[in-house]
C-alpha cells in the first residue's frame, strides 16, 4: 500500500514540497499572533498605550498571513491529491486492459467500477485532507507544545494530558476501523454491480417483468450499504460528545489553574493569554485528529482494494525472447492440445492443421469445445497441453500484439461502442481509406441498409448499438473484421442473426477478397461451412470427422445426421410458414 502511495505521491514532489513549506510557514507565522497578542495585553496592564497599534497590526498582519498560507496548503493538496487519483485511476484502468480472461471471469464488472470510482476518491481523500491535516496537526502540535513549555511547564505537561491522550483512542480503534470500512466499499461494489447488471440487461428484466423483483434485490443490497456505513458513523460519533465534555473540563481545569499562576506571580497576564491562545490553536486540530484518522484509514483500505488489482499478474504476456515467421501466410497447426476450465475438460488432444489460405469449417454442438479454439488461438487462453503453431511458430513464442493484429475474430456476440458506424468500423484499423471502408461494408452487405441511417456511416448506434438490429450489428463487425485484411479471419457463429441469402453474399465475397489468406469458419448450422474446403466435426472436445461436405455425407456419421436433422428443420419451418400463409 505504502509503496503505491510513495510512487505515485513522489512524481510530485515538487508540489508536495510547496505543500510542505506552506504548512511550516502558516504555522510559523500563525503562532506569532499570540505572542504580539499576549504582548498588547500586558501593555494595556502597564498602561503603555503607545505600543497597543503596534501589537494590534502585528497580530492582523500575521493571522492574515498564516491563513493564505493555509490556503496554499490546501490548493497543493488538493492538487496533488486529485493528480494522484486521477493517474492512479489511469494507470488501473491500463492494467486492467493487460489482464487475462480469468480475471474477469473471477471479479465481477461492478465491483471493478467501485474500485475506479469510490475506492479513487477515497485515495483523493487520504492525500488532499488526511495526509494534509495531519501533517499540519503534528507541527502545530509540536511548535505549540515547545513553546507552552516556554511559558510554563506544568501547565503545558497538564494540558497535553488532558488534551491529547483521551483523543489517541481512535488510533487504538484505527485496525477496526480500517476492517470496517472494507466491508463498505465491498458492500457498495455489490450495489453497484446490481444496478451494471440491470442496467446491461434491461430488456431481458423488462421481458420477463422483473422490475419489482430487481428493485427489492436491489433495495436489499443498498439497505445493507447503509446499515454498514451508519455502524460506522455511529462509532465516531459517539466519541465526539465524550471529547467535546473532556475537552470543556479541561479548559475550565486550566483556566482555575493558570489564574492561580498568574495571581502568584509565575506568569504575567499577558503570558497567561497566550498559552490560552496557543491551547486553542493546538485544539482544533487535536480535535480534527479523528476526523483525520477517518479518511487515513478509509484511504487505506480503499489502496488496498486497488492494489488487489495492480499486483495481479497477467497469465497471458508476450514472451521475453520474442519470435516470429519469416512469412505471414495463415497457416494455423493444433498439435494434441488440451484445456480445461476448473478442470472439466473441454478439448481433449485436439489436433488439425489448417493450410495458407484454405477455408475450414469447424461445426459441432453447444460446449463441443469450438468457441475455446479461437480464444486459444488469439492467447486469450493459453492449453494445458500441446501447442499451437502460426506459420511454423508456436503461438506462445509470438508477440502477443503482433499475433492478434494477424487475426481478426467476429465473435458470437457482437460488441460495438457508443460511437459512429465508421468508427465501429475502424476499430483497430491505423488510418483507414475510406474508400476501404466503403469496400467493407459493402462485402459485409452493410452498405445495403444504409439508407436507413439518417447520417450513414456516421451514425451514433448508441450503447452497444442499441438503435442497430441483430443482424446490423453482427454486419457491422464482420466490416469491422475484413477492413484490415487479416492474415487469419475467424468466423465465429458470425451468422446467427443473418438471413441465409445475405450469408451466402457475405461468403462468396470472403472467398474473393484478397489479403485475407485463411479463413476459419465456425458454425452450428451446417449451411453455412458447407462449402468449405475442409470440415470439421466436434464432439466433446474431440475432432471425430474430417473431410468436404460429400464426403462427410458418404460417411453418414455425425455430420450426416446433424445435416439431416438441419434440413428436416427447415422444412417444416417452410412447411409452417406456407400453410400459415395459405390460411
Amino acid at each position: 500500500m505504502t509503496r503505491i502511495l510513495f510512487a505515485s505521491v513522489g512524481r510530485h514532489w515538487r508540489l508536495l514540497g510547496i505543500g510542505l513549506v506552506a504548512i511550516l510557514l502558516a504555522n510559523g507565522l500563525e503562532l506569532l499572533s499570540p505572542f504580539y497578542l499576549g504582548q498588547a495585553v500586558d501593555a494595556i496592564t502597564r498602561g503603555q498605550e503607545g505600543r497597543i497599534p503596534l501589537l494590534a497590526l502585528a497580530v492582523v498582519v500575521f493571522a492574515t498571513a498564516a491563513a493564505l498560507g493555509q490556503l496554499v496548503r490546501r490548493l497543493c493538496f488538493s492538487g496533488l491529491g486529485y493528480r494522484v487519483e486521477t493517474e492512479l485511476r489511469t494507470r488501473l484502468f491500463a492494467h486492467l486492459l493487460k489482464l487475462d480472461q480469468g480475471f474477469f471471469q473471477q471479479i465481477r464488472t461492478g465491483d471493478i467500477m467501485a474500485r475506479a470510482t469510490n475506492d479513487m476518491s477515497a485515495v483523493q481523500a487520504l492525500i488532499a485532507i488526511g495526509i494534509s491535516n495531519l501533517g499540519n496537526a503534528l507541527v502545530i502540535f509540536l511548535a505549540v507544545v515547545t513553546l507552552m513549555l516556554l511559558i510554563d511547564w506544568q501547565l503545558t505537561v497538564l494540558s497535553v494530558c488532558l488534551f491529547v491522550i483521551p483523543h489517541g483512542v481512535l488510533f487504538v480503534i484505527g485496525p477496526h476501523t480500517r476492517r470496517r470500512f472494507r466491508l463498505i466499499q465491498e458492500q457498495f461494489a455489490a450495489v453497484t454491480a446490481k444496478a451494471q447488471e440491470n442496467l446491461s440487461g434491461i430488456r431481458v428484466v423488462k421481458a420477463y417483468v422483473q422490475e419489482e423483483s430487481e428493485k427489492r434485490a436491489f433495495r436489499a443490497l443498498n439497505q445493507d450499504y447503509m446499515d454498514k456505513s451508519l455502524a460506522f458513523a455511529r462509532i465516531y460519533n459517539a466519541l465526539w460528545p465524550v471529547f467535546a465534555i473532556t475537552d470543556g473540563a479541561a479548559s475550565v481545569v486550566l483556566l482555575y489553574l493558570g489564574g492561580i499562576h498568574v495571581v502568584q506571580g509565575r506568569i504575567t497576564l499577558g503570558q497567561f493569554v497566550q498559552f490560552m491562545t496557543y491551547l486553542v490553536i493546538m485544539s482544533g486540530p487535536v480535535l480534527g485528529i479523528g476526523w483525520v484518522v477517518t479518511y487515513l484509514y478509509q484511504g487505506a483500505a480503499s489502496l488496498r482494494r486497488i492494489e488487489e488489482i495492480l499486483d495481479r499478474r497477467p497469465a497471458i504476456v508476450s514472451p521475453t525472447a520474442p519470435r516470429q515467421p519469416d512469412q505471414v501466410r495463415g497457416e494455423i497447426r493444433f498439435e494434441d492440445v488440451s484445456f480445461s476450465y476448473d478442470g472439466s475438460p473441454v478439448l481433449e488432444r485436439f489436433s488439425l492443421l489448417i493450410p495458407a489460405g484454405s477455408t475450414v469449417g469447424i461445426v459441432g454442438s453447444v460446449g463441443s469445445g469450438k468457441t475455446t479454439l479461437v480464444k486459444l488461438l488469439l492467447r486469450l487462453h493459453d492449453p494445458k497441453g500441446g501447442r499451437i503453431l502460426f506459420d511454423g511458430v508456436d503461438v506462445r513464442d509470438l508477440p502477443l500484439e503482433w499475433l492478434r493484429s494477424q487475426i481478426r475474430c467476429v465473435l458470437q456476440e457482437p460488441f460495438l461502442f457508443s460511437d459512429t458506424l465508421a468508427r465501429n468500423i475502424n476499430l483497430g484499423a491505423e488510418n483507414p481509406d475510406p474508400l476501404q471502408m466503403e469496400w467493407a461494408a459493402e462485402l459485409s452487405q452493410l452498405s445495403a441498409d444504409l439508407d436507413q441511417f439518417p447520417d450513414g456511416l456516421e451514425t451514433v448506434i448508441g450503447e452497444r448499438g442499441i438503435t442497430l438490429s441483430g443482424g446490423q450489428k453482427q454486419r457491422t463487425t464482420i466490416a469491422r473484421a475484413v477492413l484490415s485484411r487479416p492474415a487469419v479471419l475467424v468466423l465465429d457463429d458470425a451468422f446467427s442473426s443473418v438471413d441465409t441469402s445475405t450469408e451466402e453474399a457475405i461468403l462468396t465475397g470472403l472467398k474473393a477478397a484478397k489479403g485475407i489468406q485463411t479463413r476459419l469458419v465456425i458454425a452450428h448450422r451446417v449451411s453455412t461451412i458447407k462449402d468449405a474446403g475442409l470440415i470439421v466435426v466436434l464432439e466433446a472436445g474431440r475432432a471425430v470427422e474430417q473431410g468436404t461436405h460429400g464426403q462427410l455425407l458418404a460417411r453418414r456419421g455425425v455430420y450426416a445426421r446433424m445435416y439431416g436433422h438441419q434440413q428436416l428443420e427447415e422444412d417444416l419451418l417452410r412447411w409452417r410458414n406456407r400453410d400459415g400463409g395459405s390460411q
